[in-house]
């Protein structure tokens, strides 16, 4: 799901053409330039065992303007896995971003790479749940990926006019963004949330945040005391609504209705990014450090 996620959020044209019916011959040329691009992943320099994250460039006010790249790498972070940042617009030849190398191993989607890593690795944050909490726990990271997700997209790409976190966040952009807003929008009919009405959005925006502020409770993590992966979606995708905004809608809404949620966040960015402000370009003012 993720990767059908990814290709309509990353290649919009090539969905939309598809869904329109468009001449199959531009639908060709479109892809062979893609798979081109991916096909052409640069091999980086680095030492033995080192993971090497293939991700877009930083983001404005979070170290990515998608959740999923800042999802994989948190969980990089508190698993301590030493890894090594390559920052560009390939993607893997599944056209996905981000994923990962580890030895001249290529791994696509976020959570791919997280179990790859698990089982090479002998990591696992899930360590002190039970079959029932890791159960709880996918429930979930599906709802962030999978429904929350979209209520983001919609924000991003059809309520700002503008497209302000888009054109600063996301490559190849600025350019042509009223032709990529037109192509998010049949996307987003097509997969369901296109076809509610902004009210609509809101209330789902607003019933998923009270499902995770009553879930989280007084506890410091979603599943207690000790941070799980589930923390890494559900604070990779937060963040975007924390910080990534630029919107009437998300301005100041998690801190202001939702202040459990929002020291949660403030918890895991202590714990896995001290060096946040090196790792984001300040509204797109400054290069990224990190």
């Amino acid at each position: 799901m993720e990767q059908l996620r990814s290709l309509w959020t990353d290649h919009p044209f090539i969905m939309s053409a598809v869904v329109g019916s468009m001449a199959g011959h531009v639908v060709f040329i479109i892809y062979r330039k893609i798979r081109s691009k991916a096909s052409k992943i640069p091999t980086v320099d680095c030492p033995p065992n080192t993971v090497v994250l293939y991700q877009w460039p930083r983001g404005p006010y979070a170290p990515s303007a998608s959740n999923f790249p800042l999802k994989l790498e948190t969980y990089l972070r508190l698993a301590n896995i030493s890894y090594v940042n390559y920052f560009s617009i390939h993607r893997s030849p599944k056209g996905k971003v981000p994923f990962i190398t580890y030895n001249g191993e290529l791994v696509s989607d976020s959570q791919f790479c997280i179990e790859y890593l698990n089982k090479k690795l002998d990591r696992d944050l899930n360590k002190s749940l039970t079959k029932e909490e890791r159960a709880v726990a996918k429930a979930i990271q599906v709802m962030v990926e999978e429904h929350l997700y979209w209520v983001m997209v919609y924000i991003r790409w059809i309520y700002d006019k503008e497209l302000k976190i888009v054109t600063l966040g996301v490559p190849n952009v600025k350019s042509s963004k009223n032709a990529f807003r037109r192509y998010v929008h049949q996307m987003l009919h097509s997969q369901g949330f296109g076809r509610y009405t902004t009210d609509e959005i809101v209330h789902i925006l607003l019933s998923d945040l009270q499902a995770l502020t009553d879930y989280l409770g007084n506890k410091p993590y979603m599943m207690g005391q000790t941070p799980c992966e589930v923390d890494c979606s559900v604070f990779g995708l937060l963040s975007q609504f924390i910080w990534n905004i630029a919107d009437d809608i998300c301005q100041n809404l998690v801190q202001d209705k939702f202040p459990s949620l929002y020291s949660y966040c403030l918890r895991m960015k202590e714990k896995a990014w001290p060096d946040w402000d090196d790792c984001i370009t300040h509204g797109g003012t400054r290069s990224a450090p990190k």
